[in-house]
């Protein structure tokens, strides 16, 4: 392994596919295992705090067994894949031989932990979107006022998205120097069709519920309004009806001035620089490369 990162080795294509593969899996791999850590943490905080806020902590139990559940699954099929993966890949790219050198051997043994890590951090994190979104968010967004309460899971899913973002900005590592395969440009197609679809879907579709929401309820404080005005005009004017009209344009204001996006800057700038990093990274790597 030290070997496969001494530049002095490498003189060709060859060898310069081994450093990178040297540097650039256990970075990713590292990086990967620390997604999934701060994905679980985070998933299991908003998760709790949602279901306090519309008042059903006690299912907090059964929504922690599915997903327990749900990540034994997906460690069986990630890592039947990344076996299946690095056999294919190997065969590919002609490096599944018997007389190669230790610092090779072991790189082709880490890669299955690299596929390992990396199919289950995108099951794990296209599971959580979708499980909050279909367990969380449809039978609570229907309810009063509960759809406001659905922006911290919708938050969590773009936590989620710019965490994938920032790991396909340590993919060109694999490419320094040399040709990029096609293997790996179909693969990485492949993973970016798949985070779009499956990651950015649920939160949409959040989105567009929200809004949906907030628009009814803004009409019925609207109508509530109104009727309370054409009682007055009709002589009925009273101190409740009085306290209701402030109480309603209390409610309207807020509803109106309530943003279904993350108002937050710190949420919004690490989107814009993770989104745009990725095809700056990309092309810093092509212009390094050449």
């Amino acid at each position: 392994m030290a070997g496969s990162l001494d530049l002095a080795y490498v003189v060709d294509e060859r060898s310069q596919r081994d450093f990178n593969a040297a540097l650039g899996m256990p970075l990713i791999i590292g990086y990967l295992w620390l997604a999934i850590r701060i994905m679980h943490r985070r998933a299991g905080k908003r998760i709790a705090d949602f279901l306090v806020r519309v008042k059903r902590i006690d299912e907090y139990p059964q929504h922690i067994q599915r997903l327990e559940k749900k990540l034994v699954t997906q460690v069986v099929i990630a890592s039947t894949l990344a076996v299946s993966v690095t056999m294919i890949y190997l065969v590919t790219e002609g490096l599944l031989a018997l007389d190669l050198k230790p610092a090779i051997i072991l790189l082709n043994a880490i890669a299955v932990p690299f596929w390992f890590f990396l199919f289950l951090f995108i099951m794990q994190s296209a599971s959580f979107t979708r499980y909050l979104h279909r367990h969380l968010v449809l039978p609570s967004i229907t309810k009063d006022t509960n759809f406001s309460h659905c922006k911290a899971l919708c938050d969590l899913g773009l936590s989620n998205v710019s965490l994938a973002l920032m790991m396909l900005m340590l993919v060109p590592i694999f490419w320094m120097g040399k040709p990029v395969p096609v293997i790996d440009l179909l693969i990485l197609l492949v993973m970016i069709t798949f985070m779009l679809t499956w990651l950015f879907l649920p939160v949409i579709k959040t989105l567009r519920l929200m809004r949906k929401y907030r628009a009814k309820n803004i009409s019925c404080i609207e109508a509530a309004i109104e009727q309370i005005l054409i009682d007055r005009r009709n002589g009925k004017n009273n101190e409740p009806s009085a306290n209701q009209l402030y109480k309603l344009n209390q409610q309207l204001e807020d509803m109106r001035q309530f943003s279904c996006w993350p108002k937050e800057i710190v949420q919004n700038v690490k989107i814009f620089i993770v989104s745009a990093g990725v095809p700056a990274t990309w092309l810093f790597m092509a212009w390094f490369v050449k």
